[in-house]
């Protein structure tokens, strides 16, 4: 059994969506090296702020839909599921297209999961990370919406085009599909198909938070 960590670093000075969201910062707060650390030892503690769509993150339909189920309420088995993977790979701000798609013959059972990997993860970090995103097309998203996926994962910060929105999120998020993004590390998966976990912080009320994401092959 091989476990593949899929999780993007959070830390200071990384890559960000802009405004509304706050930059991730982390700052030192205890030191065992500074006398006035908590009550009669010292101890290293950290203050850490960051938004709910903070390196690699899943996100709920509670982003873009009142009275759907917040990040505490999504069961487990929504979160550790079989999974298929996809490759195919894109430069900077190119689509995934329909024919693209049906060219790979997956294999997707209604349920499960859908990993993109388009190779866009070497760029974390980088200038226009963000905006110069891969994505799909509307004609691709709805390609995959009509496998009954229930979670759509890829190492993309945005499926849809950041410059000519088309609502692709508002498509994902109405059919109840649990979105995670950006992965990285998915070169090291070597099968095409896997077992996959994605456990966000148990916060509640919110509609995504930061996840640790891992693939497993058996």
């Amino acid at each position: 059994m091989k476990y593949i960590d899929l999780t993007g670093m959070i830390e200071n000075g990384m890559w960000e969506y802009g405004h509304p969201y706050p930059k991730v910062e982390i700052a030192q707060v205890s030191s065992i090296d500074d006398s006035t650390s908590y009550a009669d030892y010292k101890v290293n503690a950290h203050r850490i702020t960051f938004s709910s769509s903070s390196a690699t993150y899943v996100q709920t339909s509670a982003e873009m839909f009142k009275g759907k189920p917040t990040i505490e309420q999504i069961p487990l088995e929504r979160l550790i599921l079989d999974a298929v993977v996809v490759r195919i790979a894109k430069g900077p701000a190119e689509v995934i297209t329909v024919k693209e798609l049906e060219e790979k013959n997956l294999q997707l059972k209604k349920g499960e999961g859908l990993i993109v990997a388009t190779g866009w993860e070497k760029f974390w970090n980088k200038e226009n990370f963000v905006k110069d995103s891969p994505h799909f097309t509307p004609e691709s998203m709805t390609w995959v919406l009509s496998k009954g996926i229930s979670l759509l994962a890829g190492d993309m910060t945005i499926y849809d085009d950041y410059y000519q929105p088309t609502g692709l999120l508002k498509d994902l998020f109405s059919r109840d599909v649990l979105v995670v993004a950006p992965l990285i590390n998915l070169e090291k998966i070597t099968r095409s198909r896997v077992k996959l976990i994605a456990l966000p912080l148990k916060v509640k009320g919110i509609s995504g938070c930061p996840c640790r994401v891992v693939a497993i092959e058996e």
